[in-house]
């Protein structure tokens, strides 16, 4: 059974990986193993570059197999997710992919107007791997380069790997980048700032946006109690004019919401937060809205500012939400919430089978507070339990590792709040199951922190 659960999960990774390089991505043994071998291969001037652990009988994968095994009716899901990878793929995981895996498998985004992917593995059965690349598509072409089996949409691609006269390993920005990151991981990945600006300008047509990025890097690690991601970035210092980014502070507002949350995200809001530069880049449902009511990103602006939380608790019939934060001008930012009302409203009169939501508030201290009930606006000013007393909330912290000062955090009672979520899902037809049972899934915890130009990102999902 641990051998199937490692194996389906695995099928998935290399189907997204094998799959990528077939569609070119185009716009128009030990309990130890460090991966990102592949970057001696890279050249050095990649937009991007990950690496995947694919030794299925490392610690990682161990790790993963044991978490699968704590979730409901995991061995029903990773049949079906077997079923799919066989059907869409027309290949068999025992006879075609897993004598094909080597001990990573490596993905190099190379620079230009358009993205192109290029697949680095080794280690592996070469004549299945062979095999296995002609049976994903026409499409692909490979190579052998110093002992690593390349494969692209093109040749050229190949050519631009193979002919590199410096390699990423070697490259002083890549090095900074994964320097933090973990040895033993599930995934490494790292994005230079100026080839990875321009490859998403390619997106939207334009040209590159004014550097703010030198260098972004992420890992993902699986232990016995979780799932954890780290993401390290750092900035170009800012030109003048430009807003300084947040720094860490110690929350207040942990002190003001009640106890008991289910759902609680934290952050703080700079002045001109909403003046959105380019509204192509924007998801399109928002962009729609923007388009209907054009004051929208003004109305924001007014609305919110500094210190801001959303929260989520229990309700008789639906669960409660409260928006919290301290605008400059509060007389502004009531005018501003009765025009978001009226916006929101008009959205969700046009949506069918969308109850309305009643839309209460108040100004305390200078804080604006914002409920869909009158218990949210009590809750807040009350002086019962508050979240930093919170049992769950103060063991999700501690479990996660989340430090005091923070750029802003994000907490989920994934128990508690999946169960709902599937209660409430019919009454806005949404078109995803929920499950109803969130097994071992205990909380979500992800924050941020900055030391000078370097900003870190950290989620756990913590299991039982």
């Amino acid at each position: 059974m641990r051998k199937r659960t490692i194996a389906v999960a695995a099928a998935a990774v290399v189907a997204v990986t094998v799959g990528l390089v077939a569609a070119g991505w185009s716009s128009s043994a030990a309990d130890s193993t460090t991966i990102g071998d592949g970057a001696s291969i890279a050249p050095a001037n990649a937009a991007a570059f990950v690496a995947i652990d694919s030794d299925l009988s490392s610690g990682q994968w161990r790790a993963v197999d044991g978490l699968l095994e704590k979730l409901p009716s995991y061995e029903t899901l990773l049949a079906k997710l077997r079923t799919t990878f066989e059907q869409r793929t027309k290949l068999s995981w025992a006879d075609d992919v897993e004598p094909a895996l080597g001990s990573e498998l490596d993905l190099v985004v190379l620079p230009g107007t358009e993205p192109r992917l290029v697949g680095l593995t080794h280690g592996g059965d070469q004549a299945k791997l062979d095999a296995l690349l002609r049976k994903a598509g026409r499409r692909i072409v490979s190579e052998q380069i110093d002992g690593w089996t390349a494969f692209a949409q093109t040749q050229a691609a190949l050519d631009a790997v193979a002919h590199a006269t410096t390699r990423l390993a070697a490259d002083s920005t890549y090095q900074a980048a994964v320097a933090k990151l973990a040895d033993d991981a599930l995934v490494r990945a790292y994005a230079s700032g100026a080839a990875a600006q321009q490859l998403t300008a390619s997106f939207h047509g334009g040209a590159a946006s004014a550097e703010t990025l030198v260098w972004a890097s992420a890992d993902l690690v699986a232990s016995a109690d979780g799932l954890r991601a780290h993401a390290y970035v750092e900035d170009a210092p800012a030109k003048r004019g430009q807003p300084a980014p947040p720094a860490a502070i110690t929350s207040s507002l942990v002190d003001e919401i009640p106890s008991g949350v289910l759902f609680v995200a934290d952050l703080q809001v700079t002045p001109g937060a909403f003046d959105f530069s380019d509204p192509s880049s924007l998801p399109k449902p928002l962009q729609e809205l923007i388009a209907a009511s054009p004051s929208l990103p003004s109305d924001l602006n007014a609305l919110l500012g500094g210190e801001t939380a959303l929260y989520v608790r229990p309700g008789p019939l639906i669960p409660e939400l409260t928006i919290v934060t301290q605008p400059a001008d509060t007389s502004a930012a009531e005018t501003a919430l009765a025009d978001l009302v009226k916006t929101l409203g008009r959205a969700m009169g046009s949506t069918a089978g969308v109850p309305s939501i009643p839309i209460v508030h108040a100004v305390l201290g200078g804080r604006l507070i914002v409920s869909t009930s009158q218990a949210g606006l009590d809750a807040f000013r009350s002086a019962g339990p508050k979240l930093s007393s919170d049992p769950a909330f103060k063991a999700a912290q501690q479990a996660a590792g989340m430090p005091r000062r923070t750029t802003g955090f994000l907490y989920v009672d994934v128990a508690r709040l999946l169960p709902l979520v599937q209660l409430i899902a019919p009454l806005f037809d949404l078109p995803v199951g929920i499950p109803a049972d969130a097994g071992a899934l205990e909380t979500l915890t992800a924050w941020g922190t900055r030391a000078g130009a370097e900003a870190s990102y950290t989620t756990f999902l913590a299991t039982g």
